[in-house]
C-alpha cells in the first residue's frame, strides 16, 4: 500500500459558480400536483392514497425530504397518478426552455469508494441551469448524498481534522465536466477528475507516481481499488442539486 507522502498530491480548489441551478421537472411536477389536488378539491395526501401511492411519497417529493424529494417521481409513482387522473398526463408534458436555459446530462451517481455507477431507477437524467459559456458541452454525476458517511472510514489517522458540516454531509451536489477526456493525462495531474481506469469510472484527485497516474481520495489516500487512469476529464464545477 503506498504512503500518502509517495504521491504528488495538490489539493484543488474547486469554484463554487453562483449559477441558479434549475430542476425544472420537478418544479414542473410540483405545480401539476398543486393544480390537481385544487382540481380534485382534496389534500396532496388524499390524492396520493386514490391512486394508490403512499401518501409520505408525495409529501415528501413537496417537501424535498432527503432521499425523495431530490430524484423525483418515479416513473411508477407517475404512471399510478395518470392512471387514476388522466388530466394529469397533459399537465406534465416537458415545457419548451427559456432560450438562457440549457439541460446537463446525469451519466452517474458518484458514491461508494469513490466510484460511478448508473443512475437507480427514478433518478433524473438531466438537471437545467442558466447559460454560460460552452455549458452545454458539459456532462455531470451527482454525488450520492450518504456519500461522505460510507467514505469517512478513507481518513487517515493523525489527518488534520478537515471539518465537514452536517449540512454539506447530507448535501447532494452535481460534479460537472467536459464532454471530452484530454489528450494527456499531464494536463489532469493533480486536479479532481472524473476518468476511466482499469477498475470502472471514479471520481477523485488524479495524481503521479512513477509512470503512472493513480487516484487519491479528499485526504490524499490512494484509493487502490481505482486501479490506474487511462482517461480523464478535469471536474471544472460543482453545484448543489
Amino acid at each position: 500500500m503506498l504512503k500518502r507522502n509517495q504521491l504528488t498530491f495538490g489539493v484543488l480548489n474547486i469554484m463554487d459558480n453562483n449559477a441558479n441551478v434549475v430542476d425544472m421537472e420537478k418544479e414542473q411536477l410540483k405545480s401539476a400536483l398543486k393544480s390537481l389536488a385544487k382540481q380534485q378539491g382534496i389534500s396532496l395526501s388524499d390524492l396520493a392514497s386514490q391512486a394508490g401511492i403512499a401518501p409520505s411519497t408525495l409529501t415528501g417529493f413537496m417537501n424535498d425530504v432527503p432521499g425523495r424529494g431530490h430524484y423525483g417521481l418515479s416513473a411508477r409513482t407517475q404512471t399510478k397518478l395518470i392512471n387514476e387522473y388522466p388530466d394529469f398526463r397533459e399537465s406534465i408534458e416537458t415545457p419548451s426552455l427559456p432560450e438562457d436555459i440549457v439541460t446537463i446530462p446525469i451519466i452517474g451517481m458518484w458514491g461508494l469508494n469513490y466510484r460511478v455507477d448508473g443512475l437507480e431507477l427514478g433518478m433524473t437524467s438531466s438537471f437545467t441551469t442558466e447559460w454560460t459559456t460552452n455549458v452545454h458541452l458539459y456532462s455531470s454525476v451527482i454525488r450520492s448524498p450518504n456519500f461522505f458517511r460510507n467514505n469517512m472510514f478513507a481518513k487517515p489517522i493523525g489527518t488534520s481534522n478537515k471539518k465537514i458540516n452536517s449540512q454539506s454531509i447530507e448535501e447532494v451536489r452535481y460534479y460537472l465536466f467536459k464532454n471530452c477526456y484530454v489528450e494527456n493525462l499531464s494536463e489532469t495531474a493533480n486536479k479532481q477528475v472524473y476518468c476511466k481506469t482499469t477498475e470502472g469510472n471514479f471520481i477523485g484527485y488524479q495524481v503521479a507516481y512513477k509512470d503512472v497516474y493513480l487516484l487519491c481520495d479528499f485526504w490524499g489516500n490512494h484509493l487502490e481499488q481505482a486501479g490506474e487512469v487511462q482517461k480523464a476529464s478535469k471536474v471544472d464545477w460543482t453545484r448543489q442539486a
